[in-house]
């Protein structure tokens, strides 16, 4: 994508091309690069945001790479002209500014440590020599001796010098080599001796020197003891045993001090050295390296035992390489999970490293002898935390390129929580404590940003939640781009609330226990409150201080406290310094004339200074007229120590952040729910509209009793408008007008546009719907489908309705004559099957309506009623809803699917129509039709009778 460039941008990019080169302006080179920087200009798609942690962690990463090369001054030097250029007080505007100018001079730097390596002489910082003022009395006296009246003294001196002499000449005998012995310096204070080879040999032993990237380096000890040199001996004895027959490497013998240093300089970073060689990725000992007094290969092996420390560490820094966000893709590869997860591991590691940085000062140091086995115990309770570190890293973490990023997050979250209760000792707990909790800590922000900000904007696509509603412009809001819920309206999507589970979630994740907390209240909870965004409501929620994460952190360390009896919070410590009189306060200017001031204002003036005799005044205004000492910063401790400083020994985790988190959510977000469900009740009036749907789908209290009569009367007399849709709805509306003003408005009954060729009633019936739409937000508690349920209810109850009127309505008057002697014997033997079976129907269908009305509505009205008054959020009130109309339907599917060849219910219709005909017409009311009539009548009744009339046995 192609973008205009700014008449700023091309002349910026002029003066650093000139800058930069040495090509004049009107040089092709120069418009040559002029053309090929802009043309990067203008197709570059991205921003570079930049922040002051990102550039306090390189400043602070360059500045351990000249401690780690021995540059002590530049890296210190480093750090205070950052903190002077960057201070904590900067506006906005300029911090931004400065943070760009400090990562331009981070990106220029081209291999500062190896510039430094390389040219040290060029690097010497230049000490400035105080000026001192001159003892001339210890000037004079300088060169001349003390006089000494004490001639026994002088001579031991003597003798002590000549013995020295003696000793001299003796040792420069010996085959290994001359000894030199200490100068003493004599001085007018006291005596100082300066013993030259070892100052020597501490200047070699420094990092600067060439020695540290030598190949090899041969040291032979100066000693006549055969244990001090046991490693040369056994070279030379292999020597003189082959005779030169057979080639054999001299061992290249080095200090302990230097392997000491080498060993911890191997933690920093694995590299090739005197010591250790790295092949590959893997870092081993080196061959023929010992020290004077151990063999090679016995060297060799107790140094594979630091080994494991040097990988481990090497483990960790490659872990947190693989997560640093290189380009834009990676940003989304990477589960932002594993980020806050390798934050916790560099805070654990922070103390250990900072714990082999004073361990390698005590060891240059040399106050007191060091060996390597002082080494080998001091790294074994140091790196105890690190290899227990890499057993849980290796258990819970999975490789975020085979897996989904869903999968990553729940897998560490789960088996961190987990393996919790199969902790070995109190350090393992711990540290799956710390981890757990800081791992967690992008779920609580996700979760705390879309219930307190309505934005769940899971980029990397790994929360248990999906958010598939549509904002203003028609894309999920899932992709990034923020829903604006103050201008949503019932006619867009975003009321649908389609906040659902993540399906490829793993069975095992979604069974532990603080998932299954976010996949089940979290869930409702986000529900509610989006509703009450959606009706302007937001602000009923409880807003806190603290965010999701902040809490269930304190929390668990109250927890813990109240387990183990230990204080969690510290006591406030008085920064504040009292004084007992006005003498010992230091005032700021103006209230007293200081030092600062060069020459007198009229603020010396007596009238314009402050009087310090009143204390009142004093008092009042302390903290502006007394220069107080600032307060002692401490170090905030990390989780880690804060948890390790609470617990004693291993605590119970069953069911112990889960109860945190439940009572956070319950305390925090209770009242979402309790809102919905009023403001659903009394602002849109919900009760009133389940009412309205029983009433005319449900034919409770029968009051639409006159609607579907006049519809009888009008098909039974085959009136050629009763399927006027205007004219059922007028009259359907007519009937609910009085009692429900809110709701008549939009209910309307609907004919098939076959109407016209039904035959009878009964296909009348099968042709009328009653069509209501159920307005926002009332409808994403009654949904489409289930209004689709309330109709098919309410055209099965219309039949019922429809067959106890055309029964009831056979006058015994159309069947016979007043004299009943004088039909013939077979018409009495019709009459009298025709009223049975009219009895017999009545019965059914009576027991049918019974059943409906007074076993199945009234039954799971008084559950839904219960359920709705226990109701405390919007998907309790859902689900109760939910469960009354659906119950309703498979009781009333059952009466309607009931018989084993051909549905019982269908059949009795059947048998009320040909009942109707023959009551009509006698001539069709024939022996044969009234026989099979009666034998459907009898499958029908009994298919229905048990349904109807069950039989319990107890």
């Amino acid at each position: 994508m192609s973008r205009q460039i700014s008449e700023e941008t091309v002349a910026a990019a002029r003066d650093l091309i000139a800058q930069i080169t040495s090509f004049q302006d009107d040089t092709d080179a120069f418009a040559n690069i002029h053309k090929h920087i802009l043309a990067v200009l203008k197709k570059s798609d991205t921003m570079y945001f930049l922040n002051k942690r990102e550039v306090d962690g390189s400043v602070a990463g360059m500045a351990e790479k000249f401690n780690f090369h021995g540059f002590f001054p530049q890296a210190k030097a480093l750090e205070e002209a950052y903190k002077v250029y960057v201070s904590d007080n900067l506006p906005k505007s300029e911090l931004v500014t400065r943070l760009n100018v400090v990562k331009l001079l981070l990106c220029l730097s081209e291999r500062p440590t190896s510039n430094f390596l390389e040219n040290p002489e060029e690097f010497v910082s230049e000490t400035v020599v105080e000026e001192e003022e001159i003892d001339w009395a210890e000037y004079l006296n300088e060169g001349i001796d003390a006089w000494n009246p004490n001639f026994d003294n002088e001579s031991e001196e003597s003798e002590t010098s000549l013995t020295d002499e003696e000793t001299k000449d003796e040792g420069n005998e010996t085959g290994l080599g001359a000894v030199q012995m200490p100068i003493l310096i004599d001085g007018t204070e006291k005596d100082t001796v300066v013993d030259l080879t070892t100052n020597r040999e501490e200047l070699l032993a420094t990092v600067q020197h060439s020695w540290y990237v030598d190949e090899r380096f041969f040291h032979a000890p100066f000693s006549n003891w055969r244990e001090a040199n046991i490693g040369i001996l056994w070279d030379k004895f292999l020597e003189d045993q082959v005779k030169g027959l057979v080639p054999i490497e001299t061992s290249c013998v080095l200090s302990e001090y230097k392997v000491i240093r080498e060993v911890l300089w191997q933690m920093w970073s694995l590299h090739s050295s005197a010591v250790f060689e790295l092949v590959g990725d893997r870092i081993k000992p080196k061959d023929n390296v010992t020290i004077s007094s151990v063999r090679a290969e016995a060297l060799e092996n107790f140094l594979r035992q630091f080994v494991p420390y040097m990988e481990v560490l090497d483990y960790f820094r490659e872990f947190s390489k693989s997560l640093d966000i290189v380009d834009h893709e990676l940003i989304m590869a990477v589960p932002q999970t594993y980020r806050y997860y390798n934050g916790s591991l560099l805070n654990i590691l922070g103390p250990v490293y900072k714990k082999l940085s004073q361990l390698e000062d005590t060891v240059r140091e040399q106050e007191t002898t060091y060996t390597l086995l002082n080494l080998a115990d001091d790294l074994k309770s140091i790196m105890e935390p690190v290899m227990v570190l890499e057993r849980i890293h290796k258990e819970a973490v999975i490789d975020f390129y085979e897996n989904t990023r869903l999968r990553c997050a729940t897998v560490l979250l789960s088996r961190l929580h987990d393996s919790l209760q199969y902790s070995v000792n109190k350090l393992e707990q711990d540290l799956r404590l710390t981890l757990f909790l800081e791992s967690f800590q992008h779920y609580f922000t996700l979760v705390d940003a879309w219930l307190m900000k309505g934005n769940l904007s899971d980029y990397s696509s790994e929360f248990v939640i999906v958010n598939k509603n549509k904002n203003l412009y028609g894309t999920p809001c899932e992709t990034g781009q923020e829903c604006e819920t103050s201008t949503l309206s019932p006619d867009s999507d975003n009321w649908k609330m389609k906040f659902e589970l993540r399906d490829e979630l793993d069975e095992t994740c979604a069974n532990n226990g603080m998932i299954r907390i976010l996949k089940e209240i979290v869930l409702q909870i986000g529900r509610n409150i989006h509703l009450l965004r959606l009706l302007g409501k937001f602000s009923v929620v409880k807003r806190c201080k603290e965010t999701i994460y902040e809490e269930f952190v304190r929390k668990t360390l109250e927890e813990l406290g109240d387990f183990f009896g230990a204080e969690t919070v510290e006591a406030a410590v008085e920064d504040e310094i009292f004084y007992d009189c006005v003498s010992e306060k230091k005032y700021k200017y103006p209230v007293v004339c200081t030092d600062e001031c060069g020459q007198p204002t009229d603020m010396d003036k007596l009238e314009n200074l402050v009087d310090t005799t009143d204390g009142f005044l004093m008092l009042a205004f302390e903290d502006y007229l007394v220069d107080k000492p600032a307060p002692i910063a401490k170090p905030e401790q990390t989780l880690f120590e804060k948890v390790a400083g609470i617990t004693t020994t291993m605590f119970p985790t069953s069911n112990f952040f889960e109860k945190i988190l439940n009572g956070m959510l319950r305390e925090r977000f209770t009242i979402s729910g309790l809102m919905v469900k009023n403001i659903l009740i009394e602002e849109y009036l919900l009760e009133k509209q389940f009412q309205f749907l029983r009433h005319v789908f449900l034919f409770y209290d029968d009051m639409i009793f006159p609607f579907y009569r006049r519809l009888f009367e009008k098909t039974n007399v085959k009136s050629q408008t009763w399927g006027n849709d205007i004219w059922l709805s007028a009259h359907l509306q007519d009937t609910v007008m009085d009692a429900y003003p809110e709701f008549y408005d939009t209910c309307r009954v609907q004919v098939k546009e076959t109407w016209r060729q039904c035959l009878d009633s009964l296909d009348a019936c099968g042709s009328i719907s009653v069509q209501y739409e159920v307005r926002w937000p009332l409808n994403i508690v009654i949904t489409a489908a289930q209004m689709a349920v309330y109709q098919d209810i309410f055209r099965f109850v219309m039949k019922i309705k429809w067959a106890l009127y055309t029964v009831n309505h056979l006058v015994f008057t159309d069947l016979e004559p007043k004299t009943r002697e004088s039909l013939p014997r077979a018409s009495r033997v019709v009459v009298m099957r025709l009223k049975y079976l009219k009895f017999a129907l009545t019965h059914l269908l009576n027991s049918l309506q019974h059943y409906v009305f007074c076993f199945v509505f009234t039954r799971c009205l008084q559950k839904f009623e219960l359920d709705f008054e226990k109701a405390n959020d919007l998907a309790s009130i859902m689900a109760s809803h939910a469960d009354f109309i659906g119950t309703v339907y498979a009781m009333v599917m059952d009466m309607r699917r009931s018989g084993s060849e051909a549905p019982a219910f269908k059949n009795v219709m059947e048998c009320v129509k040909l009942l109707k005909l023959m009551w009509k017409r006698s001539e069709l009311a024939t022996p044969e039709r009234l026989r099979d009539c009666y034998r459907v009548y009898k499958r029908a009744f009994a298919a229905l009778d048990p349904i109807v009339c069950p039989v319990y046995i107890f």
